[in-house]
């Protein structure tokens, strides 16, 4: 009689687990649900802000299956990126006012890059000024010998 109850007991104990087991798979896929869908719209976000949302979808999947062949070129990727980089910096919306300055006048696709982020140069001061994330704008323009900062922060 010992022993029956003994093996109920682990059988019960065994069932336990077996539940938690399937409560926390279930959990899981729930998050990995929510990662999927979250990523979804991220994407979606971005064609909206590439300005392609009101392309036709068989338009918008031949372009990514292209971007996808183009991806191959390392070259073309890190351009990709770089060109990525300078229009989230440029994005106002959460960004500081900032100061860059240079060495000297930046020219050519500097020059063309610095217009792209929204930024404006004041004469008078010798400064680049405009808006955007520091952090992002010192890891593009610092490479370039820009110096980012806080309007206001003194160094």
């Amino acid at each position: 009689m010992a022993q029956t109850t003994l093996l109920e007991r682990r059988t019960k104990s065994f069932e336990q687990r077996m539940n938690r087991l399937k409560q926390m798979e279930a959990s899981l896929n729930v998050q990995r649900r929510k990662q999927r869908t979250r990523r979804l719209i991220e994407l979606g976000g971005l064609v909206v802000k590439a300005n392609l949302d009101d392309w036709p979808s068989n338009m918008l999947l031949g372009a990514f299956l292209s971007l996808k062949e183009e991806a191959r070129n390392q070259n073309q990727v890190n351009s990709w990126t770089y060109e990525g980089r300078l229009r989230f910096a440029a994005d106002t919306r959460k960004n500081t006012r900032v100061h860059v300055t240079f060495p000297s006048f930046p020219e050519g696709e500097l020059l063309k890059d610095l217009k792209l982020l929204g930024l404006t140069w004041n004469a008078m001061e010798h400064i680049w000024v405009g808006r955007g994330d520091v952090q992002e704008l010192k890891a593009l323009l610092e490479p370039q010998g820009g110096l980012v900062r806080e309007a206001g922060a003194t160094d």
